[in-house]
């Protein structure tokens, strides 16, 4: 059984391990600890930050609807529907107040378990029939426009404290879920076994994918199918935890690979260093990917990058935006970044912080070493 490792931050263009290792279990029996960031001085800092735009836009205040905005601000689960980006209550946020808007089903349960908050929250419960409430003039409003996505862009400590623990317990879930992958199971079973293990530690899976044989150079998003694995196999998560998301892929491949599997996959690897290095706080978004578009063309696959996005920046959602040719916005300090370059059959995936550390690192994965081999002055 062959690895494919995506971690590639240092990778080079040595052969991948193959030998089989024994792999430490991931603690499926109990999730670990991990305390409601609410009660943290996260929620407090991001308030601030959300306070002080209202003050520089000369805003009276803010009406917040959505899911990412409300766990930024509070660490809260506010879901029923899953495809939601709407939470099940608002948040109305003044200079010095912070209102829970809601109606008479969901209130009971955001009292008690999401959004208790003491002195520090007020409550406003209707009728489960009555409309919802306009947005009162001269107040900001995510629901069109999502205003927050910039605000949210540096992660605070208690931030980065849950987002690293997210990214060791994905990558644990991960790592024993493929190394127990089997030739005969689906598609299905492999998909199963993963989101069951991610929710044993109140992990989310916002996205799933798994493609085994013809289905993975033939699909860039496959969703899980009955078909049977048979020599190669790929999954693909986006993982959440109080509204944080982490993103992992990893590839198995059952015997030797073959020579062109094995040369795309070292491409592949080499544009995922190259993205993973050039990623520093202050350069720009566009200049990253020119870097890793010159990779891909130095290794023969001048046009893959046109055949999926590369990724972005992350956080509070599965990518907040794509990094595109002409995206000037530039990388933010403590930012949550998830390229995935990919190469027809192959991928590379793992979640980084903009300080260049790997959050989703396996501790026994094969692993190729080097450095990105394009430098552009």
């Amino acid at each position: 059984m062959s690895c494919c490792s995506s971690r590639s931050l240092h990778a080079g263009v040595r052969e991948a391990q193959v030998r089989r290792r024994q792999r430490p279990k991931a603690d499926t029996a109990g999730a670990r600890a991990a305390p409601h960031i609410y009660d943290s001085f996260m929620h407090w800092n991001n308030l601030a930050r959300l306070r002080d735009h209202l003050t520089r836009t000369e805003r009276e205040g803010a009406v917040i609807t959505r899911r990412a905005n409300i766990a930024w601000l509070t660490g809260a689960d506010t879901h029923v529907d899953g495809a939601s980006p709407f939470a099940i209550c608002r948040l109305h946020v003044t200079p010095t107040d912070c209102t829970v808007v809601t109606d008479t089903i969901e209130a009971p349960r955001l009292r008690v378990e999401e959004l208790e908050g003491g002195d520090s929250l007020n409550y406003e419960v209707r009728d489960w029939f009555a409309p919802a409430p306009p947005v009162p003039e001269g107040w900001l409003s995510d629901e069109n426009a999502d205003f927050c996505q910039s605000l949210r862009a540096s992660l605070s400590v208690p931030e980065l404290d849950a987002v690293r623990t997210l990214g060791r317990d994905c990558a644990d879930i991960m790592q024993q879920a493929m190394h127990d992958v089997r030739p005969g199971m689906t598609e299905h079973q492999l998909a199963a076994r993963i989101v069951g293990d991610l929710r044993m530690h109140g992990i989310f899976t916002p996205v799933m994918l798994v493609a085994a044989d013809q289905r993975l150079p033939a699909y860039r998003h496959p969703i899980p199918t009955y078909h049977k694995i048979n020599r190669t196999v790929m999954a693909a998560i986006c993982a959440q935890r109080h509204g944080l998301i982490v993103s992992i892929t990893r590839l198995v491949h059952f015997g030797p690979l073959a020579d062109d599997l094995k040369r795309r996959h070292i491409a592949c690897q080499q544009v995922d260093a190259t993205l993973h290095e050039a990623t520093r706080p202050g350069a720009r978004w566009c200049d990253i990917l020119q870097r890793g578009i010159d990779t891909y063309a130095a290794h023969g696959y001048a046009d893959e990058w046109k055949r999926h996005h590369q990724g972005g920046p992350m956080g509070y959602a599965a990518r907040d935006f794509v990094a595109t040719p002409t995206e000037t916005r530039t990388v933010q300090p403590d930012q949550l970044v998830g390229w995935n370059p990919s190469v027809t059959g192959t991928k590379c995936e793992d979640t980084i912080l903009s300080s260049g550390q790997v959050l989703t690192s396996m501790r026994d994965w094969p692993t190729t070493n080097g450095h990105a081999d394009i430098l552009v002055m």
